[in-house]
């Protein structure tokens, strides 16, 4: 029990002295108190929401909790898996003296590497189209506007491409 749960109407039947409990004057004090009850039910669902969203921040784990409490509360089976990813090559300088292959047909015969190797600019290597993937099953109805917003209230800042994918 915390200092915010108050039961106001055993405080309504408490606080009146035993002569004035009837009928009548506990329906007028019900109607009296039923502004300060129903604020205090509103206080206590924001305070909830506030202490859920700050037990739950940008972490996977995390991420994946407020999905599949949202959407999947029994299975769990939403997943948050990463974006495709391709690490760099690098060409090197001459007077680097390290080599690399680069398939050309004028390297033909210089090197012994068994595929061509490729280059690909510093937006492709970083992420292939989206930081991160929401793998979402088939079988879980969900609202795509929903789930986006909830993803962008939890993501990190800077993971701002993303992808949702039924399958």
């Amino acid at each position: 029990m915390s200092i915010f749960d108050v039961n106001y109407n055993m405080l309504r039947v408490q606080l009146l002295p035993v002569r004035l409990r009837k009928a009548c004057t506990n329906a007028w004090l019900r109607a009296c108190i039923y502004p300060v009850v129903y604020l205090h039910q509103l206080f206590m669902a924001w305070r909830s929401n506030n202490l859920y969203y700050l037990a739950h921040n940008s972490q996977v784990v995390y991420l994946e909790a407020v999905l599949n409490d949202t959407f999947d509360h029994v299975l769990k089976r939403i997943r948050i898996v990463d974006g495709a990813f391709k690490d760099p090559l690098y060409a090197y300088h001459i007077p680097e003296a390290k080599e690399i292959w680069l398939g050309l047909a004028g390297e033909a015969g210089t090197a012994t590497y068994p595929v061509p190797q490729r280059l690909y600019t510093e937006e492709e290597t970083t992420s292939m189209g989206s930081a991160f993937v929401v793998r979402v099953p088939a079988a879980v109805p969900f609202d795509a506007n929903r789930m986006k917003a909830l993803i962008n209230n939890y993501r990190i800042a800077g993971k701002s491409i993303y992808q949702i994918v039924v399958y």
